[in-house]
């Protein structure tokens, strides 16, 4: 791709990556997948591939077929793709955008969806509220499974287009947690449209782990009736610790160590997992961390961009 600057969201940078982008499309759908959208980002060389909503585990697997489509298809053009957080230190960063809706089940078997409600300021329901509060309880645990790399903390900091705080936000691009509203333009039904976007996650993290954690988090929140959280609009970097306190959202561990501990000590969060998975998967990471601990931040991104 055209790794000049200046070519970020254009058409210079569609016609750099038309024949990548064309066979990849074309590959994706051989493959069984649905592919929606290839755009360019903002980054030099930086594209967004979105794939049509699945159930989650189709959707899982689909996320890692994609991965290595793309890494393929990319070497045979003499390409190579990265899915790093971040290819370089103080970079743009590589993010992995998970969008939630939740449906019931009807008599007949039909899926009816259930995330959007008109009646609220907000139009989720108070079931995808509880749903989200559950998340955003879980998070600054979870994100140790959501964005499990060293450099995944490089890039969750304030206004990166990032997630440093768990926080639910409305059409927010810096939230954790972002509600999308449906389309309800000239008496459009926007139920099927709503839904919530997870944004604290990258592509060094399994999709399926990654997925199953952000999902059982989500229902202790609807099985406990957990409150639903306050909505946000502010920059929460601007907010005091106090200000953050009362609404209820914290800053997200800055490094994976952290996150790590977070996960360890946290009783609710620990229920989601099988006892020897949790062991083994916080064994692993802590190693992780260890060898890293010597390298720069530019080291430690160089890395995982040779590996991601």
């Amino acid at each position: 791709g055209d790794r000049s600057p200046g070519c970020a969201y254009n058409l210079r940078a569609f016609r750099k990556a038309n024949t990548l982008a064309h066979t990849l499309m074309g590959i994706l759908k051989q493959a069984g997948l649905k592919p929606d959208s290839f755009m360019p980002e903002f980054a030099p060389a930086q594209y967004e591939l979105t794939i049509d909503p699945s159930d989650p585990l189709t959707a899982a697997d689909q996320a890692s077929i994609l991965r290595e489509v793309v890494r393929a298809t990319a070497e045979k053009q003499g390409e190579k793709a990265s899915f790093a957080p971040l290819m370089a230190a103080g970079g743009v960063g590589n993010g992995l955008h998970i969008h939630l809706s939740l449906h019931r089940t009807s008599e007949t078997g039909t899926l009816i969806p259930i995330t959007h409600d008109s009646s609220e300021s907000n139009k989720i329901s108070r079931t995808a509220a509880q749903f989200s509060a559950g998340i955003l309880r879980a998070l600054p645990s979870i994100v140790a499974v959501t964005a499990p790399s060293v450099a995944s903390y490089q890039r969750l900091v304030p206004h990166r287009w990032s997630a440093p705080y768990n926080n639910l936000g409305y059409r927010d691009r810096e939230a954790s947690l972002r509600i999308c509203p449906g389309d309800e333009r000239e008496g459009r039904d926007p139920s099927n449209q709503t839904n919530l976007e997870f944004r604290a996650s990258d592509s060094t993290a399994s999709p399926h782990l990654q997925l199953g954690v952000i999902m059982a988090a989500g229902l202790q929140g609807i099985l406990e009736d957990l409150p639903p959280p306050t909505v946000t609009h502010e920059d929460m970097s601007k907010l005091s610790i106090d200000d953050l306190e009362k609404m209820g959202v914290q800053r997200l561990p800055t490094s994976l160590a952290a996150a790590l501990d977070n996960l360890e000590d946290d009783i609710n969060t620990k229920k989601l997992f099988p006892e020897e998975l949790l062991d083994l998967y916080i064994r692993h990471k802590r190693h992780e961390v260890e060898l890293m601990a010597e390298l720069s931040d530019q080291k430690i991104c160089e890395r995982y961009a040779a590996s991601f």
